[in-house]
């Protein structure tokens, strides 16, 4: 059942994403495609129930299974990984270029083949069979990488496993929705709440989505450009282009921090209103122009927005002290997990601290074989680990729709080493601009998924455990294999070239030539330490750690050090909707009371459903329209 979702999925997905253009259905925050599937689920085992007799925990499977392996099919990996490693070799092929310099660095096993080849001239122009042979190796390589990083994350939350749910009790927010729909099922869609709730978004979208297709007026609109508004000096300050100060609403999001803690909701836009405050004393002090240093990407990958206070180098501070404080505040769990690994000889936690290890040494080998030295490949492990644990506190704990590691973690060695030809050598700023899919990718998603399994497997009293652990590898198996398979033979049939200019594929083209400026630029242009960068994660580390001790010592303080994270750097996606979602459920407590706010629940679960529905819904219009022109939220 899950191998036939998955593939359909991802035939599905192809068409919709890189030909229509329509919404992504297998990405964000919760995925439309597998709670479509865990609604279907629910369905079959309520309405078919005399025919048909589905245990909850093959339900809990199939879900982990289709949420692990449907987004790495798709915009979650696949569409990231396999553009770079083709793009280099058509577009950037000209002997007299600079990145011609750096083809020879880029190891054979890595890619599909080099200038000229049959693979990549076809992956362009298309309109010729998938050339498997070429494409064997690498595939193998970047499958081997993927269940590197995804073992060595399922050991690591296998040994933090104890301290963060039975001990420190992470709520795990995002799996209220799809833990709801297993526990109630009918129950839950027979509320007249819930149905209020799903009306909300079908109302904006319908009519959003008919008004981008008959340009018929009257669009409910969901965002204000405060730009628009602050048009004079120093006030313009706060809303630069490249860090966008908009009020934007998303019922997804309005739901989703409705069940997140009021302090981290709280803390998200009080920072992000914090960080426009930077941004105006900045132009104040005359320093709204000083770009600092660091090479990094022309104008497009840089950390935006790309100078002083680096906003974005501050939250990397600040996740880094997160992931920093959560091991060290697990050192006993952690010490204790080891010992009862090396005492017991077999159990989980033997298992966790083997395929932690195993995974570890994966990545590190692979990195060193990518063209890494052996201290960077143990740099880079060492920083991916901190902070994905990061990243999955704020996930976890917090409930921020986080899917990814985002980072890239290679900047961090051209802060301190800086960047051009004598601070690196060539195979090292390869290795770093193609292993940052790691990144920027969903894969870090696929465990994330795999914690909420648990936790979900808990609440229903079913087997977790070792068999969700096979489920979350099966999706990885399958997502990967039917990713490869429909994503190949797509693109070899039509071509990239109409797939950017005349479908929707122009962001996975753009990611393809992202990876060859990544290299080029830093390998190529000399720039000093970024002095600069490094001082604002110093400070970013130390305002998350003084958050942090603030709520140790004075329970009062309502700031959370999670939101300063997420505030600061991508508190633009989802400020206005953590006021919104703030608001609510602030008036809820404070003049309903808990069984207000309990009561409320089916309404916010029902905005976040009304939201997914209507993304598939308009997914299937866009496969009617002309290609590109999909309706996209």
């Amino acid at each position: 059942m899950a191998a036939v979702a998955v593939f359909g999925g991802a035939w599905l997905l192809q068409r919709v994403e890189l030909v229509s253009g329509g919404p992504l259905l297998a990405v964000g925050p919760l995925a439309s495609l597998p709670i479509l599937l865990l609604v279907s689920l629910v369905a079959v085992g309520h309405l078919g129930r005399r025919w048909i007799h589905l245990e909850q925990g093959e339900v809990l499977a199939v879900y982990i299974m289709a949420a692990v392996g449907l987004p790495l099919a798709s915009t979650g990996f696949v569409h990231f990984l396999l553009p770079g490693l083709v793009t280099g070799f058509y577009s950037f092929a000209d002997p007299g270029g600079r990145f011609y310099r750096f083809f020879q660095h880029i190891p054979e096993w890595m890619v599909p083949g080099g200038a000229e080849s049959p693979a990549v001239t076809g992956f362009f122009e298309g309109g010729v069979a998938v050339p498997w042979t070429a494409w064997v190796a690498p595939l193998a390589a970047w499958s081997v990488l993927a269940g590197g990083f995804l073992a060595a994350l399922w050991g690591l939350f296998g040994l933090l496993q104890r301290r963060w749910m039975e001990e420190e009790r992470l709520g795990f927010p995002l799996a209220e929705l799809p833990l709801a729909m297993l526990e109630r099922g009918a129950g839950l869609v027979r509320d007249p709440l819930m149905w209020a709730g799903v009306a909300v978004p079908a109302i904006i979208y319908v009519v959003n989505g008919i008004t981008h297709y008959f340009l018929v007026p009257g669009e409910i609109p969901l965002a204000f450009d405060l730009g628009e508004v602050l048009v004079v000096e120093p006030w313009r300050a706060m809303a630069p282009y490249t860090a966008p100060f908009v009020f934007e609403l998303s019922p997804l999001l309005v739901g989703i921090v409705y069940f997140m803690s009021v302090e981290v909701a709280f803390s998200t836009w009080f920072f992000f209103l914090g960080s426009r405050l930077q941004l105006l004393a900045a132009e104040t002090l005359g320093r709204s122009a000083d770009q600092g240093t660091f090479i990094g990407l022309g104008g497009q990958w840089r950390e935006w927005p790309n100078f002083f206070p680096h906003l974005q180098a501050q939250a990397r501070g600040g996740l880094l002290c997160i992931g920093f404080l959560t091991l060290w505040a697990a050192r006993g769990s952690l010490a204790a997990a080891c010992r009862r690994a090396v005492q017991q000889r077999g159990g989980e936690d033997a298992a966790s601290l083997g395929a932690l290890a195993a995974g570890t040494a994966v990545i590190a080998l692979w990195a060193w074989a990518a063209g890494l030295s052996a201290a960077q490949s143990t740099g880079f492990v060492l920083l991916l680990l901190l902070t994905f644990v990061g990243m999955a506190r704020l996930r976890l704990d917090g409930g921020f729709p986080v899917v990814g590691i985002y980072f890239l973690v290679g900047n961090l060695f051209y802060f301190a080493g800086g960047t051009g030809p004598d601070a690196f050598p060539p195979s090292t700023y390869v290795a770093f601009a193609f292993m940052s899919v790691l990144s920027y990718s969903g894969l870090a998603g696929a465990a994330l998924i795999h914690f909420e399994g648990q936790k979900m497997a808990r609440a229903l009293g079913v087997s977790g455990g070792g068999r969700l652990g096979l489920a979350v590898a099966a999706g990885l198996a399958l997502g990967l294999l039917a990713g490869y398979w429909s994503m190949l033979n797509l693109v070899y049939d039509h071509g990239m070239f109409a797939l950017d200019q005349h479908g929707g594929a122009r962001g996975v083209a753009r990611v393809g030539r992202y990876v060859q400026y990544l290299y080029s630029d830093a390998g190529l242009r000399e720039g000093a330490a970024d002095l600069d960068r490094l001082g604002a994660m110093g400070f970013g580390a130390l305002v998350t750690a003084a958050v942090a001790a603030s709520r140790t010592f004075f329970g009062w303080v309502p700031l959370h050090p999670l939101g300063f994270v997420y505030g600061t750097g991508f508190g633009r996606l989802i400020w206005g909707s953590a006021l919104a979602g703030w608001g609510v459920k602030v008036l809820a407590v404070r003049y309903g009371g808990a069984g207000t706010y309990r009561r409320l629940r089916p309404f916010f679960l029902g905005m976040i459903c009304g939201d997914l529905f209507m993304r598939a819904v308009w997914a299937l219009v866009a496969g009617f329209g002309t290609p590109g022109g999909g309706f996209r939220f």
